[in-house]
């Protein structure tokens, strides 16, 4: 999907399917099926380009669930868009695809909503321009969702979700960073200057960015979700860890997503220490899964969220180096 070679994918995953489907999980035939079906539908698309005309500054702001979003006019509609490095593609919900005017390509298929693990019908349409400051990308892939599979829930409310800007739209532009600390937050991309300091390492696992943090001396794989409020530790982190669970809590989670919320029993952990990069992230009160999320996050460690930036001015994906970095701390203008 990435060299936006649709065609190539589709006959790829087939044989993956027809010759190796016993060698994965079913979480995982289960992705890799909705995969082959997006690409069926992308066969004879054109691909997904880039023009720069400069940076890229776009002001950003935090919405009632914690992420951020930033205002986009596409195709002359303007509208608030969620920037979500943990969205395999861009996603628009089926109202908001009427009002671009975005008309869907023939079939459907079908995709996980994040750790909720919910199934959600889906169809596939082009944008074929997106404005983003100083870039401009055109022929961008789109998923359709009904309105219902964006609308969250959080405490007694609920938000609309109606645009997210996915992984494929991060990726062509190469270096991406979130200015957070100010009240005209910012989300940069074209910069020449380099960030300074030691990022952490960052590897793709599909269309998600994975990095690497270091936990009680352990180097461990946790995805990165900007979209996520808070961090969430998964099954094969319990285990892991498993001789620590005297001190945890037992409760119950309710995580939602992309189709609804799904009860989970937890733990909690009263402190955890992330080395990521040259920088130490202490969070608190930390929900722990007991149980399998039944997706292919399987082999992951946790999902990070919000809650891991929230003390630092900056952070940087840089899809060219492949490394996660944190910017200075809040406190003190320096890195821990």
């Amino acid at each position: 999907m990435e060299a936006f070679r649709y065609g190539d994918m589709e006959r790829t995953i087939d044989d993956l399917v027809a010759h190796f489907a016993v060698q994965y999980k079913p979480a995982e035939l289960q992705q890799i099926k909705d995969n082959a079906a997006i690409a069926r539908i992308l066969r004879e698309a054109p691909p997904q380009t880039i023009e720069w005309h400069g940076a890229v500054a776009l002001k950003t702001e935090r919405n009632p669930i914690n992420s951020l979003n930033a205002e986009l006019t596409v195709n002359g509609v303007e509208g608030q868009w969620l920037l979500d490095t943990g969205a395999g593609l861009s996603v628009v919900t089926k109202s908001f695809a009427e009002r671009l005017g975005l008309k869907a390509l023939p079939g459907a298929s079908r995709t996980q909503g994040g750790l909720t693990g919910i199934e959600n019908v889906l169809q596939i349409a082009l944008l074929p321009t997106l404005e983003l400051g100083g870039a401009t990308l055109h022929n961008v892939v789109v998923m359709i969702l009904e309105d219902s599979s964006l609308n969250i829930s959080f405490g007694k409310d609920r938000y609309q979700i109606n645009g997210i800007v996915g992984y494929p739209v991060f990726r062509a532009l190469g270096r991406i960073t979130f200015i957070t600390f100010t009240h005209d937050s910012e989300f940069r991309a074209g910069e020449k200057d380099q960030p300074l300091g030691h990022g952490a390492k960052m590897f793709m696992k599909g269309l998600s960015p994975i990095v690497q943090c270091k936990v009680e001396g352990k180097m461990l794989p946790f995805g990165f979700d900007t979209g996520a409020s808070g961090t969430a530790l998964l099954l094969r982190y319990a285990q892991t860890f498993q001789a620590e669970a005297k001190t945890w809590k037992k409760a119950e989670s309710k995580p939602s997503g992309a189709g609804g919320v799904v009860k989970r029993k937890v733990y909690i952990q009263p402190e955890v220490k992330l080395g990521i990069g040259d920088k130490v992230v202490t969070l608190k009160k930390v929900t722990i899964y007991r149980s399998s999320t039944l997706t292919d996050t399987e082999e992951l460690y946790g999902n990070l969220g919000q809650d891991v930036v929230a003390d630092f001015q900056s952070f940087t994906l840089d899809f060219s180096a492949m490394t996660f970095q944190l910017g200075e701390t809040l406190s003190t203008g320096k890195g821990q």
